[in-house]
């Protein structure tokens, strides 16, 4: 669909969707953001399936709540079923979606099925190229901490919920992806947009069409909460300036939130009319700026500041986003989703300030053929702040080779060597092998490299276990 057809669509309602107790059925369930629609969608009285080529045991925190989920397509999921939804990342030629179209089941994508089922909620809507995921978490603890008992949905599993998100009553805090113009399928009430830098062009084609979709989706709030934006970020800065009704926040002059910081992990934020201290647990300049967003909009939902502070110090992280995976005297081991060249840099930056005295490597992962085509100058120069960087093979996702497109981009214009998976396994020594000055590995990428993270730490445990 284009994005003018898109336009012109009228957004979703509750009425779109089977009255509750009936049966809707997910396509693509194990994606992090069908996980918390099937949440929400579950208790909201549906009779919730899905299926999904991903493993069984991934996803406990679905089949735990009476969830069945199937591990291939199959046409005969359809039956009884009374509505469709399937992921961007599912083809329309898949045979639920053949089913759906002859026996009369609508189908939806899973972007206007969330806004369907959180029509008429005072909704946070939390939109930016870097950052969403974490703002949303942070956001949800701060709202919860204020007693607000927010819902939330979130990009990345968050341990203290065990799950993709929160349930509560009270108003709506979500991640708001531009990916596939998902964002556009809601209605915020405050609208938070955390940077805007060229991504998803092959959704887009270029900047102009993407900062179009980011000012339609803050336009939306303009008569209810507002516009939350990162002055420190030039896309984001230039977006809220133009829209007039905006507040932005930052560390540099001219913000209307201020951000001090006072150590590596304590900020002090400064807006007319008030100040707050903030104490984190999560390393790095870029999360004090993550930590301001969801501060303010939950200050737009009303909670009292010192409470919503409260919440901001218990947050201990997202999966994947610079989470410790291994810890040991000699060796802490990293798994991180940065795929973006200005994300991958914010994280070396934050374990440089979290470890200034260790040698720090980077097994990095490219994601999409076209965003190292675009990017493998800037990813070159992003890596090039590690001690050492390593880059496997382009993960292709979506997307069909390119000639000529290969992680080679990035290894010849930058001081990294390319790396295959048995080589990357070795980088993390068996028992006994330890290093002899404290090292920092980091596997980083938004493709299978969790996977190959986790495979690298348990050669070291697994060795330990039968030592």
């Amino acid at each position: 669909m284009t994005g003018a057809a898109a336009r012109a669509r009228p957004l979703a309602s509750t009425s779109d969707l089977p009255p509750p107790g009936g049966s809707v059925h997910l396509m693509g369930i194990g994606g992090a953001g069908m996980r918390g629609l099937a949440v929400l969608l579950h208790h909201a009285g549906y009779h919730v399936s899905g299926c999904d080529r991903g493993a069984a045991d991934a996803l406990r925190d679905l089949t735990s709540l009476g969830i069945r989920v199937e591990p291939a397509h199959d046409a005969a999921h359809l039956a009884g079923t009374d509505l469709l939804v399937r992921s961007s990342a599912v083809p329309t030629d898949l045979p639920e979606v053949a089913r759906a179209a002859s026996a009369g089941v609508p189908v939806m994508r899973r972007a206007r099925a969330l806004g369907a089922a959180l029509d008429g909620r005072t909704l946070v809507g939390i939109a930016g190229t870097h950052g969403k995921t974490t703002i949303t978490a942070m956001a949800g603890f701060a709202a919860a901490a204020a007693g607000l008992d927010p819902l939330v949905l979130v990009g990345g599993r968050v341990s203290d919920w065990d799950g993709f998100g929160r349930l509560g009553e009270g108003p709506a805090v979500v991640e708001a992806d531009e990916f596939d113009r998902s964002f556009l399928e809601l209605r915020p009430t405050v609208a938070v947009v955390s940077s805007l830098e060229a991504e998803h062009l092959d959704t887009y084609g270029d900047f102009a069409s993407l900062r179009s979709a980011f000012a339609e989706f803050a336009a939306r709030a303009r008569h209810a909460g507002g516009l939350i934006y990162c002055h420190d970020d030039a896309g984001a800065r230039a977006l809220g300036e133009s829209t007039g009704f905006g507040v932005g926040y930052g560390f540099g002059p001219g913000a209307w939130c201020r951000i001090a910081a006072t150590g590596p992990r304590t900020c002090r934020l400064g807006w007319p009319g008030g100040v707050a201290d903030i104490t984190l647990r999560v390393p790095g300049r870029h999360n004090q700026l993550n930590a301001a967003a969801a501060f303010l909009s939950t200050l737009k939902l009303g909670a009292d500041p010192a409470r919503a502070a409260s919440g901001l110090a218990r947050f201990r992280g997202v999966a994947r986003r610079l989470e410790r995976i291994g810890d040991w005297p000699d060796l802490k081991v990293f798994d991180d989703y940065a795929h973006h060249p200005t994300e991958v840099a914010a994280s070396i930056a934050a374990l440089r300030e979290a470890h200034p005295a260790a040698r720090l490597t980077v097994v990095f992962q490219p994601h999409l053929y076209t965003r190292t085509r675009d990017f493998a100058a800037a990813f070159a120069d992003a890596l090039s702040a590690a001690d050492a960087a390593r880059v496997l093979p382009v993960y292709p996702a979506r997307e069909t080779p390119i000639p000529g497109v290969t992680s080679e981009l990035i290894t010849r214009a930058a001081a990294a060597e390319a790396i295959d998976r048995d080589a990357a396994l070795e980088l993390v020594p068996p028992q006994g092998h330890e290093h002899d000055r404290e090292e920092v590995l980091v596997f980083m990428g938004a493709g299978d490299v969790t996977e190959l993270a986790h495979a690298a730490i348990r050669r070291r445990t697994d060795d330990a276990v039968g030592a």
